[in-house]
């Protein structure tokens, strides 16, 4: 049997063909119709074989080469599935393609295409970042990774000035240093340097004033196009200083925008307390969203070298060790790249003509290991496909000794494999949400002018337009509809309390797992109360932040789910309006040519959301007002627990220390709760407003209708105007078809 099968990435839209059916669209495959292919890839060949009733087959792919291989890689377990690739045309630079497209409307024929909101929405699409955030736990040697990956030493690196800010390295090919601003906690600027030094930057961390550090650089490895790649340089877990920091670090791993986080791992030294917390969190985003959510995280085992082949040391049994470490934590399947961070950063240096210290020249002379034992050669270990391997070893056979070392290290198959998440995900992400920021407008002009060739070509149409105009100005002038719509907005559920149960559960199911290791002993000399007690206190610090940042997506997903459904509920309402004429309209879907083109989620909630930054005297700050969470802090045990007591009892110092928790936990959560039934109420009132706007713009486009199919002179002169603004509007929605399609490679038989 052959199946045929295309996935545009740009599009985000899959066909599945057997003959002349599209499964897509008379099966269950239709609920992934629109998602992307990463999201249920894993679920395409089970899915096959239940429709088909058979597991051999012949499936033909039409993509681009890296969904052709998470396809392949999904395909091991069907060995009689014969597998065949259709490679199609790889456009490089979509992203001008689009600005001559932006252009072309503002000097085009349509007046509400030159609107300057398109513009900034484009542009601001267009200039989103791209985080890769790198977490780590002490002497994991992310610094270290860091300055690799840079090709010189710029972050500090030793251990007593482990990271204490969140560093964002935002990538400039065109500049040659490395320009560095400094912030406060409030965002004010305290330092400026523009050609910054690694001791410019260890000064910056020892500086309590700073909170975040900005720098400007060229990343070189790290093919990004057009797209604005930020690398984030997050404290770790283990550290106690700030914990918005930590919070970052838990933001970015739950965010729904899925950047790349690449956690480094000391592989000498696993299993830390310090990493449990973090990677349960991890854990958990993994577990949804499919293969992307898998591709995202990328585990470097760094310290690789410092095993030894002649003691029976392997790299292959270290990348097992780490594989159940992580699995024991709940990650399935993780994507483990061994490497050597410090031997890629020694090459790295000297290729570059940096000087070298006394200490890294001793690690330099040691290229001969990477060089004379080939087990030690780390990129043959990392979990890339098949066509990146191939590129890497092809780069091997023409580079000289230094450069071969680099490769071996495992630094350029950890920079593939980023290079692969932005070509996959990044890039067609950044390419279709730009083209959103105009297309739905774009097609609206285009039912608009149809409506109105309508209008002036057809006599007896014209006639019934102006009928039907006639009747909603009618219904509109009444407002009665409005005023039901109104009260169905004002009479919708607010209730928010069944998103919060899940995050409720946890966060006490995970206070009783501290309870239980605190009572784990009923009576303990004081002494190791103590190391108890502050290994309990650094485990609640970091179920605190986990908690907010759960707390904190909650909120969002009420909220969102909340105008998602006023959304709805106005597009009924409109279909209330104009359904009960749609029908003696011939043109279909005539009544999209009357709707406010600002009816959108993602431009609502971002109107809606402006208001959380206030202006106080000339400064815009974060509202204090939305602040809704306190932090609990450790706190001395009551004295009389310890006085004179060389044995402690572990139960009573379990609920002395862990009461004031549990009641600020069910403070927050609580607080939670009250924040969101309040950013409801506002939501609903600000949509309620919104009704008004978008109301006016319903009656002036009605009225414009209505006023052209009443006319009766110069009838013809019009018409022509119509049919060359149509002729404009085809040409422009066939280019933009073109950047979105897949064409097929030139030679290439279907």
């Amino acid at each position: 049997m052959n199946i045929s099968m295309k996935y545009n990435p740009y599009k985000v839209e899959t066909q599945l063909w057997i003959d002349s059916e599209n499964l897509m669209e008379t099966t269950k495959f239709g609920a992934f119709k629109h998602d992307r292919l990463q999201v249920w890839v894993e679920k395409l060949f089970p899915m096959l074989v239940e429709e088909l009733n058979e597991d051999a087959f012949n499936l033909e792919f039409i993509g681009t080469l890296p969904d052709f291989e998470d396809i392949e890689e999904a395909k091991s377990l069907y060995p009689f599935v014969n597998l065949t690739h259709i490679p199609v045309e790889e456009v490089e630079d979509k992203f001008t393609q689009l600005e001559k497209l932006v252009q072309m409307m503002k000097d085009g024929p349509f007046e509400q295409l030159k609107d300057e909101k398109i513009e900034k929405n484009f542009q601001k699409a267009l200039n989103s970042e791209f985080e890769i955030a790198v977490i780590a736990t002490m002497s994991s040697g992310k610094s270290t990774l860091i300055n690799a990956i840079l090709g010189q030493e710029l972050m500090p690196s030793k251990n007593e000035a482990c990271t204490a800010k969140v560093t964002r390295i935002k990538n400039n090919p065109n500049i040659e240093n490395y320009s560095a601003v400094a912030y406060d906690s409030q965002g004010e600027m305290l330092k400026t340097i523009t050609n910054a030094t690694a001791e410019d930057f260890t000064l910056f961390n020892s500086d309590p004033a700073i909170h975040l550090i900005e720098i400007e650089g060229n990343i070189p490895s790290i093919n990004v196009g057009q797209m604005n790649l930020v690398l984030v340089d997050t404290p770790g877990p283990n550290n106690s200083m700030d914990g918005t920091h930590r919070q970052h670090t838990f933001s970015v791993i739950k965010s729904d925008d899925k950047p790349m986080v690449l956690y480094v791992l000391n592989a000498t030294q696993l299993r830390t307390d310090d990493d449990k917390s973090l990677l349960h969190t991890v854990a958990e985003a993994m577990s949804v969203g499919g293969k992307q959510s898998k591709d995202r995280f990328i585990f470097a085992m760094n310290k690789s070298d410092e095993f030894d082949p002649e003691k029976g040391e392997s790299i292959a049994g270290a990348i097992e060790g780490v594989k159940e470490y992580l699995e024991e934590e709940g990650i399935e399947n993780p994507n483990i790249y061994p490497v050597s961070a410090q031997i890629a950063k020694v090459n790295r240096k000297k290729n570059n003509g940096l000087d070298l210290t006394r200490s890294e020249k001793a690690d330099y002379f040691r290229n001969d290991l990477f060089i004379e034992e080939p087990s030690m050669q780390l990129n043959k270990y990392a979990p890339l496909s098949n066509s990146l391997k191939q590129q890497i070893n092809n780069q091997i056979l023409n580079s000289s000794e230094d450069e071969k070392v680099i490769h071996y290290s495992g630094i350029t198959s950890i920079e593939a494999a980023i290079n692969e998440y932005l070509e996959k995900y990044a890039v067609t992400s950044k390419v279709t949400n730009a083209v959103n920021t105009f297309q739905r407008i774009v097609e609206q002009a285009d039912m608009k002018n149809k409506l109105e060739q309508e209008i002036l070509g057809d006599a007896e149409q014209r006639e019934e337009i102006a009928r039907v105009m006639k009747s909603i100005q009618k219904e509109l002038s009444s407002g009665n509809k409005a005023k039901d719509f109104k009260k169905k907005i004002e009479s919708m559920d607010l209730d928010s309390g069944d998103f919060f149960a899940p995050t409720n559960k946890k966060v006490f199911k995970l206070l009783n797992d501290i309870n239980k290791k605190i009572r784990s002993h009923e009576k303990i000399k004081r002494h190791e109360s103590e190391r108890i007690l502050s290994k309990a206190q650094k485990d609640v610090l970091l179920l605190q932040d986990d908690l907010v940042t759960d707390l904190e997506v909650n909120i969002s997903n009420v909220l969102r789910s909340t105008a998602e459904g006023y959304v709805n509920e106005y597009r009924q309402y409109i279909k209330g309006i104009t359904n009960f004429e749609l029908n003696t309209i011939k043109l279909n879907s005539w009544d999209k040519a009357l709707t406010a083109d600002s009816v959108d989620l993602d431009d609502l909630m971002g109107r809606f959301s402006y208001s959380e930054s206030v202006v106080v005297g000339t400064k815009t700050v974060s509202n204090p007002d939305r602040k809704w969470y306190t932090f609990w802090r450790p706190k001395y045990i009551e004295r009389n627990i310890y006085e004179d007591v060389e044995y402690i009892s572990m139960n009573k110092l379990s609920e002395e220390f862990l009461l004031p928790i549990e009641e600020q936990v069910t403070t927050n959560i609580q607080n939670a709760i009250d924040f969101t039934h309040k950013e409801l109420g506002r939501l609903q009132n600000f949509f309620i407003t919104e009704i008004d706007r978008l109301e006016e713009i319903l009656k002036e486009r009605v009225a414009e209708i209505s006023s052209l199919a009443e006319q009766s002179g110069q009838l013809e002169e019009q018409l022509e105007e119509k049919l060359e603004k149509q002729q404009w509007l085809n040409n422009f929605m066939a280019d933009l078809d073109s950047i979105l399609e897949l064409k097929v490679k030139e030679g290439i038989k279907q």
